[in-house]
């Protein structure tokens, strides 16, 4: 199942849909997904990370200097996935978000990484934190299923100890959808790194394993208005849009 209707088309006044991938539970692979899927419709895509990455299985890295043009490198591959410097074989680093901009007139979409998780579902954002730049025309939101109805202890949530302070929470408290549906669409939560102005849009992964968590988040989340909310797998490339 092609994943690109998830992102919103180009608008009226030709802006290069620059997109932003945020929070935790499959954003990596949901960027790969959306790489393959775009890319088979003649246009130039462009995958990057303002902030540290692993390497891709999928795509091969190329460095570039923001003062450097790009296009030669679509002469081979599409899309293109560009880091600034490798520090280690298993670690990569993104660039600062205002490097990308000479790069969006050159391309068709680009799609970046926002924030890490640490391969979890869910997070807390520290104040230092990068704010999603302000040339991003949409902003999706990815959250693992796996953190519904699950407590501190069982390793779920990225930076426990701050999520425990902001949330007035307990080790044995649950992470319920309620609870979920807060961090994610309030300004105390995820929303404090995103302007008000950038399309919101939610994506809720892992609902070949957690079928019944990931539409009653979904569902939760619609309610509140902020944007569209989808719930599908990653893994087994299908999804379906909230009511």
């Amino acid at each position: 199942m092609n994943f690109s209707p998830i992102i919103s088309p180009k608008d009226s006044h030709k802006t290069t849909p620059a997109i932003a991938l945020f929070g935790g539970g499959g954003k990596t692979s949901l960027l790969y997904q959306f790489g393959k899927d775009l890319s088979f419709k003649d246009q130039k895509i462009l995958l990057s990370s303002i902030v540290k990455a692993g390497p891709s299985p999928y795509f091969q890295f190329h460095f570039a200097h923001p003062s450097r043009p790009i296009q030669y490198l679509f002469d081979k591959d599409n899309p293109i996935y560009i880091m600034k410097e490798k520090i280690r074989n298993d670690k990569y680093i993104g660039f600062e978000s205002d490097e990308l901009i000479p790069w969006l007139n050159d391309v068709d979409i680009c799609l970046f990484e926002a924030d890490g998780a640490r391969d979890l579902p869910l997070k807390a954002h520290h104040q230092y934190d990068p704010i999603l730049p302000s040339y991003t025309t949409q902003a999706i939101i990815v959250i693992g299923a796996d953190a519904v109805n699950t407590k501190l202890s069982d390793g779920k949530i990225h930076r426990p100890g701050l999520f425990k302070e902001m949330w007035n929470m307990s080790t044995d408290s649950l992470i319920d959808v309620k609870l979920i549906t807060e961090v994610t669409t309030t300004k105390k939560g995820y929303l404090a790194k995103i302007h008000e102005s950038i399309e919101k849009t939610y994506f809720i992964n892992k609902a070949d394993a957690y079928p019944q968590n990931a539409q009653r988040l979904a569902e939760s989340i619609a309610h509140q208005n902020c944007g569209s909310v989808y719930f599908g797998s990653v893994k087994e490339k299908w999804w379906k849009k909230a009511s």
